[in-house]
C-alpha cells in the first residue's frame, strides 16, 4: 500500500513537471502574449526626392566619404525624436558607390530604432541635389513617410569620393501613412 502511495506521488510530480515544461514551451514558442498577434520585424524604406536642395530649412551638415572606414572622424549620424515612440532614433547614411556614367550615388542607410531594432536600407541612382527620405514604422509597423526628405545630397566633391549631406530640420517632418503601392 505504501509503495502505491509513493508511486502515485511520483506520477503526480512527473505530470506537474511535464505540464510546466509544456507551458514554458508554449510561452517560448508563441511569446509572452499567447494568442496575441505578433508584428513582423520592423523595416524602413528609402525614397528619392529629385532636386530637393534649397527647398527646406537645414539643420546640420555632414560629409560622407566613399567607403569610409570606422575610424573616419567625420560622422554622418543624425539623431532625432522618433515621431511614434518616446525615444531618440538615429539615421546614419553611408556613401557606398559612384556610377561614373551618370554621376549617381548609392547609399546604405543604418536606422537605429531605439525600442525596436537596427535596420539597414539601400538606395541608388541618387544625384547631386536629390533628397533621401527615410520611411519609418509606426506603432503598428505601418510605414510612415515624411513630407520632407531627412537629408539632401548638396554636392559631390571631385573625384567623386565625398558627398556633402545637409539634414533638414525635424520640425518640418510631417508623417503620414505610405500607400501600399510604393516600393
Amino acid at each position: 500500500m505504501k509503495q502505491r502511495w509513493h508511486l502515485g506521488l511520483l506520477l503526480l510530480s512527473l505530470a506537474a513537471v511535464l505540464l510546466l515544461v509544456g507551458v514554458l514551451v508554449l510561452i517560448y514558442r508563441f511569446g509572452p502574449g499567447l494568442g496575441s498577434r505578433r508584428l513582423p520585424a520592423p523595416r524602413v524604406q528609402l525614397v528619392r526626392s529629385p532636386n530637393s536642395a534649397y527647398k527646406y530649412h537645414l539643420c546640420a551638415e555632414a560629409y560622407a566619404y566613399l567607403r569610409a572606414t570606422p575610424d573616419n572622424p567625420y560622422k554622418t549620424d543624425f539623431t532625432f525624436q522618433d515621431p511614434f515612440r518616446n525615444v531618440q532614433d538615429t539615421i546614419i547614411p553611408h556613401f557606398v558607390a559612384v556610377d561614373a556614367h551618370d554621376r549617381s550615388l548609392s547609399f546604405s542607410v543604418t536606422v537605429i530604432l531605439r525600442q525596436l531594432a537596427t535596420v539597414e536600407a539601400t538606395i541608388s541612382h541618387i544625384h547631386e541635389l536629390d533628397g533621401i527620405g527615410v520611411q519609418l514604422p509606426d506603432r503598428t509597423n505601418q510605414l510612415q513617410g515624411s513630407s520632407v526628405p531627412q537629408f539632401v545630397v548638396v554636392a559631390i566633391a571631385e573625384p567623386g569620393t565625398v558627398a556633402v549631406l545637409d539634414y533638414t530640420c525635424p520640425q518640418q517632418w510631417h508623417w503620414s501613412a505610405v500607400s501600399a503601392r510604393q516600393p
